[in-house]
């Protein structure tokens, strides 16, 4: 028995030195190591990229967005063609969006302040008229040492139609879409700070580079549409752009101006006849288009000589009030010659407005200057507006706005006499209403009319509204926003000839001012705050 017991001892100190020899073999086990740091030097969400001093910091949203009626898409509602022709053809009554954008912020301190650069990418894409996905990147832009390069913000807006809107009332605010500046800023202490910016043109398209200068005597204007006019001077300089601005607890105010290009192309040139010397190197009489007839070309007008050149200008400023328990209230005013997407940014963008309601209609034409053999000089459109709204929070969840802006759109009498001339018909035989103009979708008066003043190319615009939504999360909420909107038409009670374009017939049309509703409903969460 005290062998055995030996032997199981013996067998058991054995193991034991054994183990304790692998034991004293096997490394120490390492503190754990942080692979991602936190960088709290720019607020909360940033960290350190892994072996450098730069913080960057990573977000993104998706959101659903129904509406009804909204016209061809949610940027274009309303007043937009082919929507305001009201029939059961042309566009659309009900929109669905969907909308999804990630963002990246990247900082780095440097021996000249801090280095930034922002991303933020993603689709939107509207239907059932836009089916395909629109990938675009709205904010891609570097700030060094004060300057800002690249597509940021307009540094003329201050209003945030966001803020307070689902919808885009007018207004100069630039920021869903993003605009080009390079642009510096200076800080003088205690929030105050001035910034001078060389900024993207505001035409009326960039796409097609509609600059918004009219020649009237290539002929009549169709109504709901911008002017395809291609007689403007083509792009030589950027917008200039001036702010002065204050930032403190209370709030925030700024003042700005602008100057806008508004130069014309040349003075047009006859149509040259076919298989004829016709036309050949002349250029259009000052009448050029009145009654219909003679409507002039660019094609060989460089030899007719041009306007001289014209600059726009505008003048603006606004302020925010923080008020008690989160509400706030905001405003911004603009007063522009010759720089009408200083005044409303985004609808001559892509559309001027019109609406037909049974045997009446309402429009109105955007532009920034006319001009004609007639007028001679550029003639500058004056346009001014006014945002404001007025944000409460019932509780820390939810929340109400009160919003409304007002858009006045004035033309010199050279301006409006050019545009009517270009608008005017014959007679039908003895009878006082027009023969239908050559060109689709547009309206037609007769000498008379012209003559007596019922031919007015002055107009307003305003709309008024609320949204309401509640935060489930700080970073998920569910809200709605209703619109109404008022056009106070051009020509109003005038009797015009409409020349048909779609299911829209030829007819006589009584001109009467306009209004419509809009509903738009919102889901929205952030993915990364």
């Amino acid at each position: 028995m005290k062998m055995v017991k030996s032997l199981l001892l013996g067998t058991t100190a054995g193991l034991v030195a054994v183990a304790g020899a692998q034991a004293a073999d096997m490394p120490v086990k390492a503190a754990p190591v942080q692979y991602v740091k936190i960088c709290s030097l720019y607020g909360d969400g940033f960290y350190y990229i892994p072996g450098t001093d730069i913080c960057l910091k990573v977000g993104g949203y998706v959101r659903g967005e129904y509406a009804y009626p909204p016209g061809n898409s949610l940027a274009n509602f309303g007043f937009a063609s082919p929507s305001s022709n009201r029939d059961r053809l042309d566009g659309q009554d009900f929109t669905m969006r969907t909308r999804a954008y990630a963002w990246f912020d990247s900082r780095q301190q440097t021996e000249y302040g801090t280095l930034r650069s922002y991303l933020q990418i993603g689709i939107n894409y509207d239907s059932p008229q836009n089916t395909a996905t629109n990938f675009n990147a709205n904010r891609a832009f570097i700030q060094f040492a004060g300057f800002t390069v690249g597509t940021a913000q307009s540094f003329y807006d201050f209003y945030s139609s966001p803020a307070s809107s689902f919808w885009g009332p007018n207004a100069s605010d630039t920021g869903d879409p993003g605009w080009k500046v390079f642009a510096y800023t200076a800080q003088y202490g205690n929030g105050f700070s001035a910034t001078f910016s060389l900024e993207e043109p505001r035409q009326f398209s960039t796409a097609t580079n509609i600059a918004g200068v009219i020649n009237t005597n290539l002929g009549n204007l169709a109504i709901g549409s911008n002017s395809p006019d291609a007689d403007r001077a083509k792009v030589r300089f950027p917008d200039i752009v001036q702010n002065w601005r204050v930032d403190q607890a209370w709030g925030s105010a700024q003042l700005m101006i602008a100057a806008h290009d508004v130069s014309g192309g040349y003075y047009a040139a006859n149509n040259i006849t076919a298989g004829t010397f016709a036309g050949l190197g002349t250029c259009t009489s000052p009448v050029a288009g009145f009654l219909g007839a003679g409507a002039g070309t660019v094609t060989g007008s460089e030899i007719c000589g041009h306007p001289a050149d014209k600059l726009g200008w505008a003048l603006g400023g606004g302020s925010r009030f923080n008020l008690k328990d989160g509400d706030y209230f905001q405003w911004q005013v603009n007063y522009t010659q010759g720089a009408v997407r200083y005044a409303a940014f985004t609808a001559p963008g892509a559309f001027s407005p019109a609406q037909f309601s049974g045997q009446n209609l309402g429009y109105g034409f955007f532009s920034d200057g006319v001009f004609s053999n007639a007028t001679g000089e550029v003639q500058l459109t004056t346009a001014w507006g006014i945002n404001a709204a007025y944000d409460h929070l019932w509780t820390p969840q939810l929340r109400t706005s009160i919003y409304g802006s007002y858009l006045r759109v004035e033309y010199g009498n050279n301006a409006n006499l050019a545009i009517c001339n270009a608008q005017t018909t014959p007679n039908i035989g003895v009878s006082p209403f027009a023969t239908p103009s050559a060109v689709a979708g547009t309206i037609a008066f007769t000498p008379v009319q012209v003559a007596q003043g019922a031919c007015n190319n002055n107009f307003n615009w305003w709309q008024a509204g609320s949204r309401t939504q509640y935060n489930f999360t700080p970073w998920f909420y569910v809200g709605f926003d209703v619109i109404y909107q008022k056009l106070e038409t051009a020509s109003n009670s005038a009797t015009v000839t409409y020349t048909a374009t779609t299911a829209k017939p030829t007819a006589f049309y009584q001109i009467q001012n306009q209004d419509n509703y809009g509903l738009r409903i919102r889901v929205h969460r952030d993915i990364v705050p």
